[in-house]
Protein backbone atom coordinates (compact mmCIF):
# COMPACT_ATOMS: atom_id res chain seq x y z
CA UNK A 1 0.00 0.00 0.00
CA UNK A 2 1.35 3.31 -1.07
CA UNK A 3 1.61 6.37 1.89
CA UNK A 4 -0.09 9.19 0.25
CA UNK A 5 2.43 12.46 1.29
CA UNK A 6 1.14 15.36 3.88
CA UNK A 7 0.67 18.23 2.79
CA UNK A 8 3.52 21.68 3.59
CA UNK A 9 1.08 23.58 5.23
CA UNK A 10 0.72 20.65 8.26
CA UNK A 11 3.58 21.22 10.07
CA UNK A 12 3.60 24.94 10.05
CA UNK A 13 0.17 24.49 12.09
CA UNK A 14 1.49 22.20 14.55
CA UNK A 15 4.15 25.15 15.13
CA UNK A 16 1.49 28.03 15.61
CA UNK A 17 -0.25 25.59 18.26
CA UNK A 18 2.43 25.10 20.30
CA UNK A 19 3.63 28.86 20.67
CA UNK A 20 0.18 29.37 21.07
CA UNK A 21 -0.52 27.27 24.02
CA UNK A 22 2.88 28.63 25.26
CA UNK A 23 1.96 32.06 25.18
CA UNK A 24 -1.63 31.30 27.15
CA UNK A 25 0.57 30.00 29.84
CA UNK A 26 2.77 32.45 30.02
CA UNK A 27 0.09 34.81 30.39
CA UNK A 28 -1.51 32.58 33.33
CA UNK A 29 1.57 32.64 35.21
CA UNK A 30 1.99 36.46 34.80
CA UNK A 31 -1.55 36.96 36.41
CA UNK A 32 -0.96 34.50 39.14
CA UNK A 33 1.85 36.33 40.37
CA UNK A 34 0.77 39.94 40.66
CA UNK A 35 -2.35 38.45 41.83
CA UNK A 36 -0.06 37.19 44.86
CA UNK A 37 2.03 40.01 45.47
CA UNK A 38 -1.21 42.25 45.73
CA UNK A 39 -2.91 40.30 48.69
CA UNK A 40 0.70 40.32 50.76
CA UNK A 41 1.39 42.60 52.46
CA UNK A 42 3.76 45.43 52.37
CA UNK A 43 7.41 44.72 53.58
CA UNK A 44 8.44 46.67 56.45
CA UNK A 45 11.42 49.16 56.34
CA UNK A 46 14.65 47.82 57.47
CA UNK A 47 14.66 49.70 60.78
CA UNK A 48 11.96 47.78 61.76
CA UNK A 49 13.09 44.51 60.73
CA UNK A 50 16.33 45.07 62.84
CA UNK A 51 14.17 46.13 65.92
CA UNK A 52 12.57 43.14 65.80
CA UNK A 53 15.52 41.23 65.89
CA UNK A 54 17.05 42.34 68.36
CA UNK A 55 13.91 41.79 70.94
CA UNK A 56 13.34 38.33 69.49
CA UNK A 57 17.27 37.96 70.38
CA UNK A 58 16.59 39.44 73.84
CA UNK A 59 14.19 37.04 74.38
CA UNK A 60 16.20 33.97 73.57
CA UNK A 61 19.64 34.85 74.95
CA UNK A 62 20.49 34.61 78.29
CA UNK A 63 21.51 37.70 80.46
CA UNK A 64 24.75 37.89 81.43
CA UNK A 65 25.01 38.85 84.98
CA UNK A 66 26.08 42.19 86.26
CA UNK A 67 27.52 43.02 89.36
CA UNK A 68 24.84 45.34 90.04
CA UNK A 69 21.50 46.15 88.06
CA UNK A 70 20.59 49.25 85.92
CA UNK A 71 17.20 50.71 85.44
CA UNK A 72 16.93 48.59 82.34
CA UNK A 73 17.83 45.48 84.94
CA UNK A 74 15.11 46.60 86.80
CA UNK A 75 12.31 45.86 84.18
CA UNK A 76 13.62 42.77 83.70
CA UNK A 77 13.11 41.64 87.50
CA UNK A 78 9.90 41.74 86.65
CA UNK A 79 10.19 39.27 84.69
CA UNK A 80 12.21 37.04 87.05
CA UNK A 81 11.13 33.40 88.56
CA UNK A 82 10.78 32.81 92.00
CA UNK A 83 12.23 29.42 93.38
CA UNK A 84 11.54 28.38 96.46
CA UNK A 85 14.04 25.60 98.48
CA UNK A 86 14.27 23.50 101.15
CA UNK A 87 17.28 22.80 102.85
CA UNK A 88 18.78 19.57 102.96
CA UNK A 89 20.87 18.02 104.37
CA UNK A 90 24.87 19.02 103.88
CA UNK A 91 22.88 21.65 102.03
CA UNK A 92 25.12 24.85 101.90
CA UNK A 93 24.61 28.06 99.57
CA UNK A 94 27.43 27.27 97.06
CA UNK A 95 26.09 23.65 96.47
CA UNK A 96 22.39 25.38 96.17
CA UNK A 97 23.55 28.06 93.36
CA UNK A 98 25.60 25.15 91.75
CA UNK A 99 22.31 23.09 91.69
CA UNK A 100 20.12 25.98 90.15
CA UNK A 101 23.00 27.00 87.85
CA UNK A 102 22.85 30.22 89.36
CA UNK A 103 26.48 33.01 88.95
CA UNK A 104 28.27 32.11 91.88
CA UNK A 105 30.25 35.81 91.58
CA UNK A 106 26.34 36.68 93.02
CA UNK A 107 26.53 34.71 96.40
CA UNK A 108 30.68 35.93 96.49
CA UNK A 109 29.30 39.87 96.48
CA UNK A 110 26.27 38.83 98.90
CA UNK A 111 28.77 37.44 101.50
CA UNK A 112 30.87 40.27 101.21
CA UNK A 113 28.63 42.66 102.71
CA UNK A 114 28.74 43.13 106.62
CA UNK A 115 27.29 40.92 108.95
CA UNK A 116 25.95 39.40 106.01
CA UNK A 117 27.52 36.04 105.54
CA UNK A 118 26.82 34.07 108.88
CA UNK A 119 23.24 34.80 108.26
CA UNK A 120 23.11 33.21 104.92
CA UNK A 121 25.82 30.61 105.69
CA UNK A 122 24.28 28.87 109.23
CA UNK A 123 21.70 26.84 107.23
CA UNK A 124 19.57 24.19 108.85
CA UNK A 125 18.14 21.54 106.85
CA UNK A 126 14.09 22.03 106.54
CA UNK A 127 14.77 25.59 105.98
CA UNK A 128 13.00 27.49 103.24
CA UNK A 129 14.88 29.89 100.78
CA UNK A 130 12.99 32.06 98.25
CA UNK A 131 15.80 32.58 95.67
CA UNK A 132 14.33 35.40 92.59
CA UNK A 133 16.36 34.86 89.50
CA UNK A 134 16.35 36.08 85.58
CA UNK A 135 18.71 33.04 83.73
CA UNK A 136 21.71 32.73 86.16
CA UNK A 137 21.45 36.38 87.27
CA UNK A 138 20.62 36.34 90.92
CA UNK A 139 17.84 39.12 91.87
CA UNK A 140 16.85 38.60 95.63
CA UNK A 141 17.02 35.97 98.56
CA UNK A 142 15.04 35.49 100.88
CA UNK A 143 15.27 33.30 103.99
CA UNK A 144 13.70 33.70 107.73
CA UNK A 145 16.05 34.02 110.65
CA UNK A 146 13.28 33.42 113.53
CA UNK A 147 9.63 33.75 114.06
CA UNK A 148 10.24 37.39 114.14
CA UNK A 149 12.40 38.22 111.48
CA UNK A 150 13.25 38.14 107.93
CA UNK A 151 16.81 38.20 105.52
CA UNK A 152 15.76 39.82 102.43
CA UNK A 153 18.42 40.32 100.02
CA UNK A 154 18.24 42.41 96.41
CA UNK A 155 20.19 43.46 93.71
CA UNK A 156 20.98 47.08 93.36
CA UNK A 157 22.93 49.01 91.10
CA UNK A 158 25.99 48.94 93.40
CA UNK A 159 25.36 45.09 94.37
CA UNK A 160 23.50 44.12 96.64
CA UNK A 161 21.14 45.51 99.41
CA UNK A 162 20.25 43.11 102.67
CA UNK A 163 17.97 43.99 105.31
CA UNK A 164 16.50 42.30 108.35
CA UNK A 165 12.54 42.60 108.20
CA UNK A 166 11.05 42.51 111.52
CA UNK A 167 7.94 40.68 111.97
CA UNK A 168 5.40 41.06 115.16
CA UNK A 169 4.23 38.04 116.66
CA UNK A 170 0.76 37.50 118.61
CA UNK A 171 1.42 36.17 121.69
CA UNK A 172 -1.75 34.95 123.21
CA UNK A 173 -2.05 33.90 126.74
CA UNK A 174 -4.49 30.41 127.00
CA UNK A 175 -5.84 28.27 129.53
CA UNK A 176 -7.28 24.51 128.53
CA UNK A 177 -8.19 21.64 131.18
CA UNK A 178 -8.72 17.95 130.82
CA UNK A 179 -8.72 14.84 132.56
CA UNK A 180 -6.13 10.98 132.35
CA UNK A 181 -8.52 8.39 131.29
CA UNK A 182 -5.60 6.35 130.00
CA UNK A 183 -2.00 8.56 130.00
CA UNK A 184 -1.27 12.34 130.08
CA UNK A 185 -0.73 12.27 125.84
CA UNK A 186 -4.51 10.92 125.68
CA UNK A 187 -5.17 13.67 128.17
CA UNK A 188 -3.76 16.45 126.10
CA UNK A 189 -5.04 15.12 123.26
CA UNK A 190 -8.36 15.77 124.21
CA UNK A 191 -7.69 19.32 124.90
CA UNK A 192 -6.10 19.73 121.28
CA UNK A 193 -3.32 20.28 122.96
CA UNK A 194 0.14 19.25 121.57
CA UNK A 195 2.61 16.25 122.49
CA UNK A 196 5.06 18.97 123.53
CA UNK A 197 2.22 20.45 126.12
CA UNK A 198 2.27 17.30 128.13
CA UNK A 199 6.06 16.62 127.79
CA UNK A 200 6.46 19.94 129.63
CA UNK A 201 3.84 19.66 132.13
CA UNK A 202 5.63 15.67 133.01
CA UNK A 203 9.25 17.68 132.80
CA UNK A 204 7.90 20.55 135.33
CA UNK A 205 6.10 17.96 137.87
CA UNK A 206 9.32 15.32 137.46
CA UNK A 207 10.42 16.33 140.98
CA UNK A 208 7.27 15.54 142.60
CA UNK A 209 5.12 13.37 140.28
CA UNK A 210 6.48 10.18 138.52
CA UNK A 211 4.10 10.19 135.39
CA UNK A 212 4.95 6.39 134.64
CA UNK A 213 4.37 4.59 138.19
CA UNK A 214 1.77 7.31 139.86
CA UNK A 215 -0.38 8.36 137.42
CA UNK A 216 -3.77 7.30 137.78
CA UNK A 217 -7.65 7.68 135.90
CA UNK A 218 -9.18 10.57 137.02
CA UNK A 219 -6.30 12.78 137.54
CA UNK A 220 -6.09 15.73 135.60
CA UNK A 221 -4.85 18.85 135.09
CA UNK A 222 -5.64 22.90 134.29
CA UNK A 223 -2.97 24.39 132.01
CA UNK A 224 -2.23 28.47 131.22
CA UNK A 225 0.33 28.67 128.31
CA UNK A 226 1.34 31.02 125.05
CA UNK A 227 0.43 30.48 121.81
CA UNK A 228 2.40 31.94 119.19
CA UNK A 229 1.10 33.50 116.35
CA UNK A 230 2.02 35.54 113.07
CA UNK A 231 -0.55 36.92 110.67
CA UNK A 232 -3.19 35.70 111.73
CA UNK A 233 -1.42 31.95 111.67
CA UNK A 234 -0.54 29.66 114.18
CA UNK A 235 2.92 28.82 114.28
CA UNK A 236 3.57 27.17 117.42
CA UNK A 237 2.91 26.94 121.54
CA UNK A 238 5.55 29.19 123.56
CA UNK A 239 6.33 28.81 127.32
CA UNK A 240 3.83 27.14 130.24
CA UNK A 241 3.15 30.00 132.41
CA UNK A 242 0.92 28.06 134.68
CA UNK A 243 -0.34 24.83 135.56
CA UNK A 244 -2.44 22.61 138.33
CA UNK A 245 -1.88 19.04 138.41
CA UNK A 246 -4.27 16.76 140.55
CA UNK A 247 -2.86 13.47 141.08
CA UNK A 248 -4.66 10.97 143.25
CA UNK A 249 -6.44 13.65 144.92
CA UNK A 250 -3.40 16.13 145.77
CA UNK A 251 -3.07 19.19 143.82
CA UNK A 252 0.53 19.92 143.09
CA UNK A 253 0.54 24.42 141.37
CA UNK A 254 3.54 25.62 138.83
CA UNK A 255 4.05 29.15 138.29
CA UNK A 256 6.58 30.72 136.18
CA UNK A 257 8.87 33.00 137.45
CA UNK A 258 11.96 35.27 135.96
CA UNK A 259 14.00 36.56 138.61
CA UNK A 260 16.04 39.54 137.90
CA UNK A 261 18.65 38.05 136.16
CA UNK A 262 16.71 36.87 133.37
CA UNK A 263 16.57 33.02 134.47
CA UNK A 264 12.87 31.43 134.40
CA UNK A 265 12.05 28.42 136.30
CA UNK A 266 8.73 27.15 138.28
CA UNK A 267 7.72 27.57 141.94
CA UNK A 268 4.46 26.83 144.05
CA UNK A 269 2.29 29.45 145.20
CA UNK A 270 4.37 30.59 148.15
CA UNK A 271 7.61 30.60 145.99
CA UNK A 272 9.02 27.22 147.08
CA UNK A 273 11.15 25.83 144.26
CA UNK A 274 9.85 22.72 142.04
CA UNK A 275 13.26 21.80 141.23
CA UNK A 276 15.06 19.33 143.56
CA UNK A 277 18.29 17.84 143.83
CA UNK A 278 16.95 14.41 142.11
CA UNK A 279 14.69 13.44 139.91
CA UNK A 280 11.94 10.87 140.52
CA UNK A 281 12.62 8.50 137.37
CA UNK A 282 15.64 8.35 135.58
CA UNK A 283 13.67 7.91 131.91
CA UNK A 284 10.65 9.18 130.41
CA UNK A 285 7.20 7.93 129.90
CA UNK A 286 8.42 4.00 130.63
CA UNK A 287 6.49 1.29 131.92
CA UNK A 288 7.89 0.15 135.72
CA UNK A 289 7.98 -3.78 135.19
CA UNK A 290 9.29 -4.61 138.75
CA UNK A 291 8.96 -2.42 142.00
CA UNK A 292 11.38 -1.95 145.24
CA UNK A 293 10.41 -5.21 146.55
CA UNK A 294 12.70 -6.87 149.28
CA UNK A 295 10.74 -10.15 148.80
CA UNK A 296 10.75 -10.61 145.04
CA UNK A 297 11.55 -14.03 143.40
CA UNK A 298 13.71 -13.07 140.52
CA UNK A 299 12.81 -14.19 136.97
CA UNK A 300 16.19 -15.50 135.97
CA UNK A 301 17.80 -17.10 139.31
CA UNK A 302 13.51 -18.26 139.86
CA UNK A 303 14.64 -17.63 143.90
CA UNK A 304 12.89 -15.10 146.41
CA UNK A 305 15.97 -12.13 146.20
CA UNK A 306 15.52 -8.66 147.37
CA UNK A 307 15.13 -6.30 144.38
CA UNK A 308 16.38 -3.60 145.76
CA UNK A 309 15.23 -0.63 143.61
CA UNK A 310 12.61 -0.25 140.76
CA UNK A 311 12.86 -1.30 137.05
CA UNK A 312 11.40 0.38 134.25
CA UNK A 313 10.33 -1.45 130.94
CA UNK A 314 11.42 0.53 127.46
CA UNK A 315 12.19 -0.19 124.67
CA UNK A 316 16.28 -0.84 123.59
CA UNK A 317 18.32 2.60 123.56
CA UNK A 318 16.13 4.95 125.57
CA UNK A 319 17.84 8.15 126.75
CA UNK A 320 18.62 7.36 130.36
CA UNK A 321 19.70 10.28 132.85
CA UNK A 322 21.08 11.54 135.72
CA UNK A 323 18.59 11.23 138.15
CA UNK A 324 20.75 14.06 139.95
CA UNK A 325 23.90 16.01 139.89
CA UNK A 326 27.41 14.18 140.95
CA UNK A 327 30.30 12.29 139.71
CA UNK A 328 30.68 9.27 138.14
CA UNK A 329 31.79 6.49 140.51
CA UNK A 330 31.77 3.58 138.47
CA UNK A 331 31.31 2.82 134.86
CA UNK A 332 31.84 -0.47 133.06
CA UNK A 333 30.36 -4.43 134.02
CA UNK A 334 29.57 -5.63 137.05
CA UNK A 335 27.99 -9.29 137.31
CA UNK A 336 24.04 -9.17 137.36
CA UNK A 337 24.31 -5.93 136.70
CA UNK A 338 25.82 -5.97 133.09
CA UNK A 339 26.73 -2.71 131.74
CA UNK A 340 26.37 -0.47 134.66
CA UNK A 341 27.21 3.35 136.59
CA UNK A 342 26.95 4.42 139.60
CA UNK A 343 27.11 8.35 140.48
CA UNK A 344 28.18 9.57 143.72
CA UNK A 345 25.67 12.60 144.80
CA UNK A 346 27.33 13.64 147.87
CA UNK A 347 25.94 13.79 151.63
CA UNK A 348 26.05 9.82 151.53
CA UNK A 349 23.43 9.46 148.17
CA UNK A 350 24.32 7.13 145.36
CA UNK A 351 22.66 6.30 142.37
CA UNK A 352 22.98 3.42 140.42
CA UNK A 353 21.99 2.30 136.28
CA UNK A 354 21.95 -0.97 135.25
CA UNK A 355 21.32 -3.53 132.70
CA UNK A 356 22.28 -0.46 130.10
CA UNK A 357 23.33 -1.35 126.53
CA UNK A 358 26.09 1.56 125.95
CA UNK A 359 27.31 4.53 127.55
CA UNK A 360 27.35 8.12 126.80
CA UNK A 361 30.14 9.14 124.77
CA UNK A 362 33.08 10.58 126.27
CA UNK A 363 31.75 9.57 129.82
CA UNK A 364 34.21 8.39 132.30
CA UNK A 365 35.04 7.76 135.82
CA UNK A 366 35.50 10.93 137.94
CA UNK A 367 33.66 12.95 135.39
CA UNK A 368 31.28 15.45 136.80
CA UNK A 369 27.51 14.97 135.49
CA UNK A 370 24.45 17.62 136.01
CA UNK A 371 20.69 16.68 136.92
CA UNK A 372 18.88 15.48 133.80
CA UNK A 373 22.35 14.71 131.45
CA UNK A 374 22.01 11.47 129.68
CA UNK A 375 24.84 9.30 130.89
CA UNK A 376 23.70 6.27 128.86
CA UNK A 377 20.92 4.09 127.14
CA UNK A 378 18.83 1.20 127.86
CA UNK A 379 19.58 -2.22 127.31
CA UNK A 380 19.59 -5.77 128.49
CA UNK A 381 22.83 -6.69 129.91
CA UNK A 382 23.37 -8.94 132.85
CA UNK A 383 20.76 -10.86 134.43
CA UNK A 384 17.94 -9.68 132.70
CA UNK A 385 15.24 -10.61 130.40
CA UNK A 386 14.32 -8.43 128.50
CA UNK A 387 15.13 -4.63 127.91
CA UNK A 388 14.74 -1.95 130.68
CA UNK A 389 16.89 -0.11 133.10
CA UNK A 390 17.23 -0.91 137.21
CA UNK A 391 17.47 1.94 139.22
CA UNK A 392 18.68 2.16 142.52
CA UNK A 393 18.81 4.75 145.26
CA UNK A 394 21.32 4.70 148.34
CA UNK A 395 22.08 6.16 151.36
CA UNK A 396 24.92 5.72 153.10
CA UNK A 397 25.11 2.19 151.59
CA UNK A 398 21.15 1.61 152.52
CA UNK A 399 18.76 0.84 149.74
CA UNK A 400 15.78 3.18 149.53
CA UNK A 401 12.89 2.82 147.51
CA UNK A 402 14.02 5.59 144.73
CA UNK A 403 9.51 6.50 144.54
CA UNK A 404 9.22 7.43 148.43
CA UNK A 405 12.38 8.64 149.75
CA UNK A 406 11.93 12.33 150.47
CA UNK A 407 14.19 14.11 147.85
CA UNK A 408 16.00 17.31 148.86
CA UNK A 409 14.95 20.68 147.44
CA UNK A 410 16.40 23.37 145.86
CA UNK A 411 16.46 26.85 146.51
CA UNK A 412 13.13 29.21 146.83
CA UNK A 413 12.28 32.78 146.12
CA UNK A 414 14.62 34.74 148.67
CA UNK A 415 12.35 36.33 151.58
CA UNK A 416 13.12 39.57 150.19
CA UNK A 417 11.80 38.89 146.59
CA UNK A 418 8.37 37.16 147.68
CA UNK A 419 6.19 39.61 147.98
CA UNK A 420 7.42 40.78 144.16
CA UNK A 421 7.02 37.26 143.51
CA UNK A 422 3.59 36.39 144.24
CA UNK A 423 2.27 39.70 143.00
CA UNK A 424 3.95 38.88 139.12
CA UNK A 425 2.34 35.62 139.23
CA UNK A 426 -1.20 36.53 141.09
CA UNK A 427 -2.93 36.73 137.72
CA UNK A 428 -1.34 32.98 136.56
CA UNK A 429 -2.21 31.71 140.11
CA UNK A 430 -6.00 32.68 139.36
CA UNK A 431 -6.14 31.47 135.88
CA UNK A 432 -5.67 27.97 137.40
CA UNK A 433 -9.11 28.13 139.33
CA UNK A 434 -11.37 29.96 136.19
CA UNK A 435 -13.93 28.51 133.93
CA UNK A 436 -12.14 26.98 131.13
CA UNK A 437 -13.18 28.47 127.48
CA UNK A 438 -13.48 32.33 127.77
CA UNK A 439 -10.33 33.16 129.26
CA UNK A 440 -8.37 34.07 127.03
CA UNK A 441 -6.10 37.04 127.46
CA UNK A 442 -3.78 38.52 124.36
CA UNK A 443 -0.72 40.36 124.78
Amino acid sequence: MAIKPQSPWYGISLRRSAWLQLALVAVLLVGWYRADDLLAPAAPPATALLQDRATEASLTESPTPPTGMSSAMVQQASLGSTIEVIVGKNDTLDRIFRRLQLDLADLANMRALPDLSAKLDRLYPGDLLKVQHSGAMLLGLERRLSDSETLKVTRAESGFDADVLENPLDVRVVTAESTIRSSLFQATSDAKLSDAIALRIADIFAYDIDFVLNIQQGDSFVVTYEQIWRDGEYLRDGDILAVKFINSGREYRALRFVDDTGRADYYTADGASLRKAFLRAPVEFSRVSSRFNLARRHPVLNRIRAHKGVDYAAPLGTPVRAAGSGRVRFIGNKGGYGKVIELDHARGIVTVYGHLSRFAKGLKRGAHVELGKVIAYVGKTGLATGPHLHYEYRVNGTHKDPQKVPLPKAESIPAAQLAHFKQETATLNRSLDFPIGPMLVAR
